[in-house]
């Protein structure tokens, strides 16, 4: 009897685990828990240090990170064991959840789901409509600000399944609330994405970022609202030496599908500047890392394209052409030296990084200094909108 005892009470914490995501899911949708966000990107890098106790926060985070990049990535069976755990999460949501499965938080406190019709990833914003408006409001005064200083402004919006009108639960009907809302001297538009086939077609089925296809797609959207030229026969090539189990893969540590990364065939003419140099990182390097440890969650993505600096300066050497300034998020690591060849020189600018993290950008100097003629704002589709990872660009870019 007592031995019956411990094995009903073994049961009761078992199946306590693996239903506490569902509840927690629950919990998070009826908004009686909220939760937290920090930045998926976390760099500690040559950032702003007043104090000493600003000292102790930057070395305590960028041990921390380091720490978890080395569990994470390196542990024996961690990812193993988790995974098997996430599946079986998996397989109990999916006797609740018809069409769209939670699965896990990501470190931005968005639910990541698996929709197992399409055999696809995404997220679902874990902001209320009120503080989507109250955010939206505060991205449209931001950008009529730029505008309202006579900056020549350009805004592109990808298209994430968030952004698109594939099923009701969407955030599309704030792209156009978005744009009448900006001054008519802004040039602004988004990518055309209206069914599941176009989606899967434009973006990685396991990553948040669009694949070398959309990418491609919104690359000739970019040129046409610049008013250049673009570069044609542009040749989609794909690496199929390691699955790619992409970044809302690995946030809910789930193998249910997989990517190749893809990538342009093509070799310009360009020199560069990089202003921080970092140790054992190559920029963009556009080959894979093909490590002899079997890392199934490693970041292809980021290692492939890479671009975490907070400037690089692409010069044509085009002295007839315009400079081109480029305010991006890591969308833009793919793209940013084909647009750059239509111009001059190419500011790209990403505030995730080194003097920029965390510090103000005064844009309006930084076009004056550099003879900037155009601005391009290429972000992620809900940062545009919603400043959904708290860049803070109305109290930061000046």
């Amino acid at each position: 009897m007592k031995n019956k005892h411990l094995v009903i009470i073994f049961l009761l914490i078992i199946f306590g685990v693996f239903l506490s995501y569902p509840i927690s899911y629950i919990l998070v949708k009826t908004n009686i828990i909220t939760l937290n966000s920090t930045d998926n990107f976390q760099s500690y890098e040559n950032i702003k240090e007043n104090n000493i106790i600003d000292k102790i926060n930057n070395k305590t985070n960028s041990i921390k990170t380091s720490l978890e990049n080395t569990v994470t990535n390196y542990f024996p069976f961690y990812f193993n064991f988790n995974s098997t755990y996430q599946n079986i999460n998996y397989d109990l949501n999916k006797l609740i959840y018809k069409k769209n499965i939670p699965l896990k938080t990501n470190s931005d406190g968005e639910y990541v789901f698996y929709n197992k019709k399409d055999n696809l990833y995404f997220i679902r914003t874990k902001y209320s409509n009120k503080e989507l408006n109250k955010r939206l409001d505060k991205q449209v005064s931001f950008f009529n600000s730029l505008s309202n200083k006579g900056i020549d402004l350009y805004i592109y919006i990808p298209s994430r399944y968030e952004l698109t009108s594939i099923d009701n639960n969407n955030l599309a009907s704030y792209i156009d609330i978005f744009k009448s809302k900006l001054n008519n001297n802004i040039h602004v538009d988004n990518m055309k994405v209206t069914n599941i086939n176009e989606y899967k077609a434009n973006f990685y089925l396991t990553d948040h970022h669009w694949n070398m296809s959309g990418a491609l797609n919104g690359y000739n959207d970019i040129t046409k609202l610049l008013n250049v030229d673009k570069l044609d026969d542009l040749e989609v090539i794909t690496n199929n030496s390691r699955k790619y189990y992409g970044s809302l893969a690995k946030s809910s540590i789930t193998d249910l599908n997989y990517d190749y990364i893809s990538d342009v065939k093509i070799n310009l003419d360009y020199s560069k500047t990089i202003e921080y140099e970092k140790d054992n990182l190559e920029f963009k390097p556009r080959k894979l890392k093909l490590d002899k440890k079997d890392n199934k969650y490693y970041d292809y993505y980021v290692q492939y394209f890479n671009g975490q600096y907070g400037k690089i300066i692409y010069d044509y050497n085009n002295i007839e052409k315009d400079n081109l300034l480029i305010m991006s998020d890591s969308f833009a690591w793919q793209i940013d030296y084909l647009i750059a060849s239509s111009f001059n020189k190419t500011h790209v600018i990403n505030l995730r990084y080194d003097e920029y993290k965390n510090n103000t950008f005064n844009l309006t100097e930084y076009i004056k200094d550099n003879d900037i003629s155009k601005v391009l704002f290429l972000y992620e589709g809900e940062s545009i909108l919603f400043d959904q990872y708290d860049y803070d660009f109305l109290g930061r870019v000046k």
